[in-house]
């Protein structure tokens, strides 16, 4: 071989080298950016609460239907305004609470440009990526910004540019995360907020004011649509009386739906009081079978 060849050869090696290393730098870049462990961490970092939901795997399963009743006005003008619907456009949404404010990171189809526009003409104001508009209220500025092409960053906080806070990653979450394609993690001190648990929810779970975090995931499963939590408690004993207090107040809604002190056709009471519930050592499982027509009913209106 002569060196002219030789040359020649080692540049085309050298290229087809680049060419991967980029290829590859390119796939874990990707890989990263999705990984749900890496996007948690975008969060702020204090004790909060999370909820994760797959829209496209709801979708897939049919469980995003038209809704049957009038649209909210705010969501039908907001939708008009942008184009935007969660049923068709959405795939999935991370978001966070905590008292700094909500955040969310949304993975979907936006038209950034109507974006900006709705945004202006609610009174806001866009700088280069970053857009901000006013809220409900004076202490709910709401800011977003686009993450990439796909992934939208959007705050509710009294920082009327809380969306920023979006951009930087930290240290992945290490603690296991839920595989359904809904869940959601309750921090201790959330749970024991006042107002943290819807009014649905307060009979059943404020037993749970006494637990570390609990972690609720909703998926299908062989025998239809479940509901499951599994709860941490700081002992033995503590997760002995929650499991009870449980088991206890499903009961109570089950009496109640019997003698019709609550309503037989109010279907998350029906789905509270089938409940079965499981201790081991700190830890308390809980199970409820959750009727189609519910999440119907939950996304009613939007």
């Amino acid at each position: 071989m002569t060196w002219q060849r030789a040359v020649s050869l080692a540049i085309v090696l050298t290229g087809v080298s680049l060419a991967m290393a980029a290829v590859v730098f390119k796939w874990r870049e990707q890989r990263d950016f999705l990984n749900p462990a890496v996007q948690l961490s975008r969060f702020p970092a204090e004790e909060a609460s999370v909820l994760s939901v797959d829209f496209a795997t709801l979708r897939h399963a049919g469980l995003l239907t038209a809704s049957k009743v009038p649209l909210e006005p705010e969501y039908k003008l907001f939708l008009e305004g942008t184009g935007f619907d969660y049923r068709r456009d959405l795939d999935q949404v991370l978001a966070s609470f905590s008292k700094s404010g909500t955040y969310y990171l949304a993975r979907g189809r936006f038209d950034w440009t109507r974006l900006r526009d709705y945004a202006q003409r609610q009174g806001g104001s866009c700088y280069q990526d970053l857009c901000r508009m006013p809220g409900s209220t004076p202490l709910r500025n709401i800011s977003f910004l686009p993450l990439r092409e796909d992934t939208l960053a959007l705050a509710v906080s009294t920082d009327d540019m809380a969306a920023t806070r979006l951009l930087r990653t930290g240290a992945p979450v290490t603690s296991a995360l839920p595989a359904a394609p809904v869940w959601m993690s309750l921090s201790g001190p959330a749970l024991r907020q006042q107002g943290a648990l819807p009014p649905g929810m307060r009979l059943m779970l404020s037993a749970l004011t006494a637990a570390d975090r609990v972690v609720v995931s909703m998926a299908p499963y062989s025998g239809g649509i479940e509901a499951r939590m599994d709860a941490l408690c700081r002992n033995k004993d503590d997760a002995g009386v929650l499991a009870s207090q449980l088991r206890i107040t499903a009961g109570m809604i089950r009496e109640g739906l019997a003698h019709s002190t609550v309503p037989k056709d109010d279907e998350f009471a029906r789905m509270l009081a089938a409940g079965t519930f499981d201790q081991a050592g700190n830890r308390v499982a809980g199970r409820w079978p959750v009727a189609k027509s519910l999440l119907e009913s939950l996304t009613a209106g939007i």
